[in-house]
């Protein structure tokens, strides 16, 4: 039953500091209330006199958001009745929100729900911040050794004197001077000879693998994938109605003659031929000479993921597959996450000339290149030096902080895992008892706060043994024996581990 006194508003709250009028946050809070449903059509306001003593406002202010309210429609006053909100919100707020039916979606938005729910489940992306104690998580690195001095400088030095050019819109395929960087730095680093004509900035590597699946591929057709392999860049082709064709990992990498006898003529394959992800091995060169081969002779594209390539321990990296091919149908694919921070939403294409327009073109519809401040901050931070002197020593930090977590897994849980130092990347490949549930452990784990991936989640056959992934860029020395004690409690306790006696 509507009371006649009215209601009470005792969820009003003013902010007498704030800089917005009184009067103002008034009408916002009560017109909040009358779109969420709380107030319901018909229901009578106090009077003004009762408000100003309740609110300890002047009636002229509860009269101002009175009149505003009133003229659009929320409130209604009636001549020695009083004030009630208006009689179109009748009801409102009152249906079941369980019996609402689901929204409308294209068939490309179901399917990618449907993909990101099998193949991200129980993860949550809050996990994902590095200061949670004791997250493994491989996508983690350390944001602490950052040079943040270095680049607040070059960052300022645009800040100061900023140019049209900085605050236009920027060059479709990314500014100028960050294209020419990379092309040096990738002849350099992995042999790749390319013009920065070739180069297009792009916000991260996930978005170079949606632009890349909707310029390639028609629904339908057939796409060799690794498998276990990167899931993002398998749903981003799949959400283009790609026909995943897994192919097995061995020790020379993807198996080319199970694609050549299950599909030959794929459209495309997607690989990481530096250091497999997630598994981490190095494609040989045979293999990927095989794979040039294949894609000129069926006239396929090679997606080359150079996968955390910056970061290896030991030994020279293999030529990229992009610097092998004669025939111009490998992309490769750089991102700036990893090496310097994921925020920056910076990656980089390198595309065979023939197909730079086309894919200029797809991009200027769908939007135009990242903030050109980080594009300049970080072509500066290439051309003076810094970023194969930060790469240095994220090597070396890197390197330092895996034997040390490897010795504390290998001295605590040694029983449990199976492990083998990495000779590149972030993580390492726990290996479990083979009649373990890795997803079951991984989902356990992380109610115990501890944060990591199961190899299953990568796999789409499951033919090999469970194991879990485990980051160790984002774990210092000095802690490592603290998270993987945690980590062994947590085991203990989940009935993994026998007691020690």
């Amino acid at each position: 039953m509507k009371s006649p006194a009215g209601l009470l508003l005792s969820a009003i709250e003013l902010d007498r500091a704030s800089a917005i009028p009184l009067y103002r946050q008034l009408y916002l809070q009560i017109r909040k209330q009358i779109l969420s449903g709380k107030m319901q059509g018909g229901v009578r306001l106090p009077s003004t006199r009762t408000l100003s003593k309740e609110l300890a406002l002047s009636r002229i202010t509860i009269l101002n958001a009175f009149d505003q309210l009133i003229a659009e429609g929320f409130l209604a006053s009636r001549t020695g009745a009083g004030t009630y909100v208006g009689d179109e919100w009748e009801g409102r707020g009152t249906a079941d929100e369980e019996q609402r039916q689901p929204p409308r979606l294209s068939d490309l938005s179901q399917s990618m729900l449907s993909l990101r729910s099998s193949h991200f489940r129980g993860v949550s992306y809050t996990d994902w911040d590095p200061a949670t104690p004791t997250s493994f998580l491989p996508s983690h690195s350390t944001y602490d050794a950052f040079p943040l001095a270095v680049w607040r400088r070059l960052m300022n030095r645009h800040l100061l004197k900023p140019t049209k050019a900085m605050l236009g819109y920027g060059e479709l395929q990314g500014l100028q001077a960050l294209r020419a960087a990379i092309a040096e730095y990738v002849f350099d680093a992995r042999g790749i000879d390319c013009s920065a004509e070739q180069v297009v900035i792009v916000s991260g590597a996930q978005q170079a693998f949606n632009l890349l699946g909707m310029l390639l591929l028609n629904p339908q057709d057939s796409v060799w994938m690794e498998d276990p392999g990167h899931i993002a860049a398998r749903i981003a082709l799949q959400a283009q109605g790609a026909q995943v064709v897994p192919l097995r990992i061995d020790e020379q990498g993807i198996d080319i003659q199970q694609g050549l006898a299950e599909c030959p003529d794929a459209r495309l394959v997607f690989t990481t031929p530096s250091r497999q992800h997630p598994l981490g091995v190095t494609m040989s060169y045979a293999r990927r000479q095989a794979l040039i081969d294949w894609a000129a002779q069926y006239q396929s594209w090679i997606i080359e993921d150079d996968c955390d390539s910056e970061f290896r321990y030991s030994g020279r990296l293999l030529p990229a597959l992009y610097a092998m091919d004669q025939m111009a149908r490998v992309i490769y694919v750089g991102t700036f996450s990893k090496v310097l921070f994921p925020s920056l939403r910076l990656g980089y294409v390198i595309l065979p000339q023939a197909l730079v327009e086309p894919f200029c073109t797809l991009r200027a519809v769908m939007d135009r290149s990242p903030p050109t401040l980080l594009q300049a901050t970080t072509a500066d931070f290439m051309r003076e030096g810094h970023f194969l002197g930060h790469i240095r020593r994220m090597r070396a930090l890197y390197q330092a902080r895996q034997q040390a977590l490897v010795e504390q897994l290998q001295q605590q849980l040694g029983g449990f895992f199976n492990i083998t130092p990495v000779e590149a990347g972030m993580h390492l490949i726990a290996w479990l008892p083979p009649t373990l549930d890795d997803d079951a452990i991984a989902r356990e784990l992380a109610r115990h706060n501890i944060h990591t991936y199961a190899l299953s989640d990568y796999c789409l056959e499951h033919v090999l043994p469970p194991a879990l992934l485990i980051g160790f860029a984002g774990t210092p020395e000095g802690l490592a024996q603290e998270r993987v004690e945690a980590l062994a409690r947590a085991l203990s306790k989940m009935g993994y581990l026998q007691p020690a006696t």
